[in-house]
């Protein structure tokens, strides 16, 4: 781990056991909601249809190394080994240029690429040191159909490419030697200038290799770590701010976003022996390398605080699952946001859980309960809440000034709920990553729940609560069926409808 980075999310279980040789090149498709991957030992590309996760595989005679959708058509462009294509799913390829010297097949390939805006296709190629063949940084325009060399190098293993989400800066990697480098891109002419450092992962502390990359509308770029277990994202000025580790895979190589708010980041892995490499014994005790993951970053992609806590001052409230958080963690995040002018909303106060075990808090809570004022009680408290909502508004509110106007001001942002009453059962809830129990409470120590303590010291609403909870996750999961279903009808309608798609293109749509 880098010692400038302070935030860390580990993950220990894959999304799908695909089990890849060299899994790469993850792309979400939004219309389809399905993430397409290649494996370019094994010569495959998968697609995984994120709404009902069934899997389905296409099979070439050549290594796909990238891929990209389509601009005018349905289906996938991609690079083999040889040079840019057009992929049926029957096996076929297409080739639209294969630039590589016949004399160079043999000791060199295309490894990963990307798309501008424009559609073109810009993917660079391994060196092969042992014949003296550099890589290289290809661009195909589908506009005039010339593929032309961007830059000469020479670079080692050509990796991952993004663009800034202003498409005036391309990142590209270069593998063996740990940096990524930042060009100047002009998008009207397609014109590559200015190559410069951006990364230079060595000088940082990291071990391995980087591998893939994605760009996210921030501008952050996440950069995977082929043997460092790890993707790392690094702010636009260059700086660590996040780590997601995968302490059961070696190999991670690449990543993207997806989902339906583009906040899930899917990541590929390799198998410990990819690339002829002997594995003497690395795939047992990194049993998940060569699966698919995901991580929700639901709420980071909203980052931009000073403290990286949580999301930015935004005029819409934000609506907290407080399920699985910590009391003291999520309240101290909270009082923070609603003092900057945030408005907070938490559903499902009682599922808010509390360190340490449920006797230890129950004492406390009823040694609490002893706590009185000596002059009239009643009037002066203080005031014990037993309902979770109170509970979780007490801890807050000891964190605010609230005698002040400025910390007044600030409770009247917060609403608390136990459950999730309407309206916001229909609106989307975010977690906040730096106050959940997965990820702060070391596995095994002991935790109660605040519905359980608030029940046994006074709370009369559990059941009701519970009953409530059980008829809204009823009502949930036929809307999830509903949902689902409208978007299996519109993955089968672009499907059936692509016979009519050169028609439309010409009338213009």
């Amino acid at each position: 781990m880098s010692p400038f980075v302070n935030r860390k999310i580990v993950v220990d279980e894959p999304l799908l056991k695909v089990g890849c040789t060299l899994g790469e090149g993850p792309l979400y498709d939004p219309v389809t909601a399905t993430l397409h991957f290649v494996d370019i030992i094994e010569r495959k590309v998968h697609h995984f249809n994120t709404v009902d996760f069934t899997l389905t595989t296409d099979l070439y005679n050549v290594p796909i190394t990238s891929i990209v959708l389509r601009r005018d058509a349905p289906g996938l462009a991609a690079t083999t080994a040889r040079g840019f294509a057009l992929l049926d799913p029957d096996g076929s390829v297409e080739y639209l240029a294969q630039p590589l010297p016949e004399e160079h097949v043999p000791f060199t390939r295309f490894n990963d690429g990307t798309c501008d805006v424009r559609g073109r296709y810009i993917a660079g190629t391994v060196y092969s040191p042992e014949h003296g063949i550099p890589g290289k940084l290809y661009m195909y325009d589908p506009d005039n159909q010339i593929c032309t060399t961007v830059d000469e190098g020479p670079f080692t293993d050509s990796n991952g490419l993004g663009f800034s989400p202003d498409e005036k800066i391309l990142y590209f990697t270069d593998s063996f030697r740990n940096i990524i480098f930042m060009y100047d891109y002009d998008v009207q002419h397609g014109k590559l200038s200015n190559r410069r450092n951006f990364i230079e992962a060595k000088e940082l502390g990291y071990s391995g290799f980087c591998d893939g990359m994605c760009v996210d509308a921030d501008g952050g770029v996440w950069s995977a770590r082929w043997g460092d277990s790890r993707v790392c994202r690094f702010t636009s000025s260059g700086a660590v701010d996040l780590e997601i580790v995968f302490p059961r895979v070696l190999k991670v190589t690449s990543c993207c976003f997806g989902g339906p708010g583009n906040d899930q980041l899917y990541v590929t892995s390799a198998h410990c022996g990819a690339n002829n490499v002997e594995e003497n014994g690395l795939q047992s005790t990194y049993p998940d390398s060569g699966h698919l993951f995901v991580v929700n970053l639901a709420v980071f992609l909203h980052s931009q605080s000073s403290d990286n806590t949580m999301a930015t001052f935004s005029s819409t409230p934000i609506v907290i699952d407080g399920k699985g958080h910590l009391l003291g963690r999520l309240a101290s995040i909270i009082s923070k946001q609603i003092l900057s002018g945030q408005k907070i909303v938490v559903v499902r106060c009682e599922e808010i859980n509390i360190s340490g075990s449920f006797f230890r808090n129950k004492l406390r809570y009823h040694n609490f309960l002893h706590k009185r004022h000596i002059v009239n009680p009643k009037k002066s408290g203080p005031f014990h809440h037993r309902a979770p909502s109170k509970i979780l508004y007490r801890a807050i509110r000891g964190m605010t000034p609230h005698k002040s106007p400025r910390g007044a001001a600030a409770l009247e942002r917060l609403k608390l709920f136990e459950g999730v009453p309407p309206p916001y059962d229909r609106k989307k809830r975010m977690v906040v990553p730096e106050a959940l129990r997965v990820l702060r409470l070391k596995p095994g120590r002991k935790y109660c729940t605040v519905k359980r303590l608030s029940h046994e010291v006074g709370w009369g609403y559990k059941d009701v609560v519970d009953r409530l909870e059980e008829k809204r996750k009823i009502k949930a999961q036929a809307f999830h069926e509903r949902k689902t279903a409208a978007i299996k009808l519109r993955q089968k309608a672009v499907v059936d409808s692509s016979s009519s798609f050169p028609k439309l293109a010409e009338l213009g749509y």
